[in-house]
């Protein structure tokens, strides 16, 4: 009598009764973890590309002022450094750059940060960062980094080679352009430096040491995005003409 009174207290309905549970509860409970942590997960990745996007940006500005103020202590602006240049500007005998498209010159900028291996000042991903001055000339000789060459220029000698720097933003300097006029631009490839999509291979091109660089003049700064077809993670910063030439005035560089 006893062992039936047991049975009828552990079933009810006919099922037995557990107090623990089931196979479908402990999935639901799995699965609800699972999605809690992947949006955690989430977060704290975009938490982090928007603090190593911030710091690259802080990082440009400070190029940026460093290229001005090299500007106002020597006259003109340097030219970009390569692989093998330990992070100094590589420039012919007339001040001409070897190439005008390269990497910037972080160890004679004297720029705090970090550099890989080959002496080159390196992104928050580990990139060096691209540097690319105009080729604009007077009786073949660069404009903006010979400083005899830049007073003549400012004095109203008309060039007679090379072009200014072009930022739009899509390829081929259009159709919205943000400026036609710049003496030089610095900018990191972000986490993502890729040749595709179009936009992104815009701001590369051609190789200086084995790593890709900048091909031409033309330069694209779009707005950020994740997207496959319109992905564009580039970070750029570039020079005013008029913000150089001030500096230059002020410094007594010019006329």
């Amino acid at each position: 009598m006893l062992n039936q009174r047991r049975r009828s207290d552990s079933t009810k309905n006919g099922m037995p009764f557990s107090s623990g549970f089931s196979l479908i509860e402990m999935a639901m409970v799995l699965l609800i973890i699972g999605l809690l942590l992947n949006g955690l997960l989430v977060a704290i990745g975009e938490n982090n590309t928007n603090r190593m996007r911030s710091d690259t940006n802080t990082q440009l500005e400070q190029i940026r002022e460093a290229l001005y103020g090299f500007a106002q202590i020597n006259g003109r602006l340097p030219c970009p450094a390569n692989t093998t240049s330990t992070g100094n500007e590589v420039i012919a005998v007339n001040l001409n750059c070897t190439n005008a498209n390269g990497f910037v010159p972080g160890v004679q900028l004297n720029i705090q940060g970090a550099y890989n291996p080959q002496g080159l000042l390196v992104d928050s991903w580990g990139n060096p960062y691209r540097y690319s001055v105009s080729n604009r000339s007077i009786g073949g000789l660069s404009i903006f980094t010979n400083q005899v060459t830049l007073r003549s220029w400012f004095s109203g000698t008309a060039e007679d080679g090379g072009t200014w720097l072009c930022v739009s933003d899509t390829t081929n300097c259009g159709p919205v352009v943000l400026s036609n006029t710049v003496p030089a631009i610095v900018y990191s490839l972000g986490a993502n430096p890729a040749t595709t999509p179009t936009k992104q291979a815009e701001n590369l091109g051609g190789t200086l040491g084995g790593l890709a660089v900048a091909a031409d003049n033309q330069f694209v700064d779009a707005q950020y995005s994740e997207d496959s077809v319109e992905f564009f993670d580039d970070i750029l910063v570039w020079l005013s003409p008029s913000i150089l030439t001030s500096r230059l005035v002020s410094a007594g560089k010019l006329p």
